[in-house]
């Protein structure tokens, strides 16, 4: 089906719902978290900064917010079988929680895998056999207000000039950094090769920054730039490219995950019930299969009460399985 649409849903499958299930009471994101839990994922600086694996960003904790590009705090691990016994193993196997090592659970590892296992041989019946392969595991928390956003971008924004202060080449890279973001979400007469630079510049520039976000905003008017009323991008349209095959679960209150599909986009039934898949980069490495590019925007009317309490999405990736996965 994936050479005639962007995107597939899976439904009426009890394993779906069950994964969900497992993954937030293991991270204490459900009412039905264990009791002697005494945090939930995300409510402990110090535990994030154990688990966070340096330069690798398949793997470990992480804070993603960059204005336009990304906005959600990340739990990654990798789901592989073993070459000795092939037994499924994780990487990292475990994760701190209140200061200990909890690891991650068996029957989630067994439910990644079989899902979207099944789900490469029905894609790729020729292929599967030969590949190499592993399940990627992202659990993604994102804001449910766009001021939480802001704020966090400022946040850590700010955070990262304040430790590279001492540092003139440290004061340059952030810059670096803020001027290509505004470059990635520049639209219209301004999305052209030079034009490109100085927006993304004079948008930094106090008393020009409102008028050309502005000016900007105007300028998106259609086909991949466009955002419906009182939505904000907080994942800018992108192709996932070390992937093969993307699948999405979630329980989300105002977040929308769209995929491009003849120059419209469209929005995926990202639910608890049923898993949302669509076909990544890589597959056109295997296959004549084209990738899908989405999109992840967040509803936040004017005047709104801030009602919505939960924004989590599980993604799962077939991907390339790394040569340095461990078998002991």
């Amino acid at each position: 089906m994936f050479h005639e649409v962007a995107a597939v849903i899976i439904n009426e499958d009890v394993r779906i719902n069950g994964l969900l299930d497992s993954v937030l009471d293991w991270l204490g994101l459900t009412n039905g978290s264990a009791a002697d839990r005494q945090f939930s994922f995300g409510s402990n600086l110090v535990d994030l900064a154990r688990n966070h694996q340096e330069g690798d960003m398949r793997a470990g904790d992480m804070l993603r917010f960059v204005p336009k590009l990304f906005g959600h705090l990340a739990r990654k691990f990798l789901v592989y079988p073993s070459m000795a016994d092939h037994s499924l193993r994780a990487r990292p196997s475990a994760f701190y929680s209140n200061s200990r090592r909890v690891p991650v659970p068996q029957n989630i590892l067994e439910l990644a895998w079989n899902l979207m296992s099944e789900v490469l041989v029905s894609t790729l019946p020729a292929r599967a056999s030969d590949m190499t392969y592993a399940i990627e595991v992202d659990v993604l928390v994102y804001p449910t207000s766009s001021f939480d956003v802001s704020r966090l971008h400022t946040l850590l924004a700010d955070a990262t000039l304040l430790a590279n202060s001492i540092s003139t080449a440290g004061f340059w890279s952030q810059l670096g950094h803020r001027i290509d973001a505004n470059k990635d979400h520049a639209a219209g007469v301004f999305n052209k090769k030079g034009i490109r630079d100085l927006f993304a510049i004079a948008s930094l520039i106090p008393g020009f920054r409102g008028l050309m976000t502005t000016l900007n905003e105007r300028m998106s008017l259609g086909g991949e730039t466009s955002t419906p009323e009182d939505f904000q991008v907080i994942g800018s349209p992108h192709f996932d490219t070390s992937k093969y095959i993307t699948g999405l679960i979630g329980r989300r209150d105002n977040l929308d995950t769209q995929v491009l599909w003849e120059d419209r986009w469209i929005s995926l039934p990202v639910t608890a019930d049923a898993l949302a898949i669509f076909p990544s980069s890589k597959i056109s490495s295997v296959s004549s299969i084209p990738a899908t590019r989405h999109r992840v925007l967040l509803w936040d009317p004017p005047g709104d009460e801030g009602t919505a309490s939960q924004n989590i999405t599980l993604s799962l990736a077939i991907v390339d399985r790394p040569a340095n996965l461990a078998d002991d």
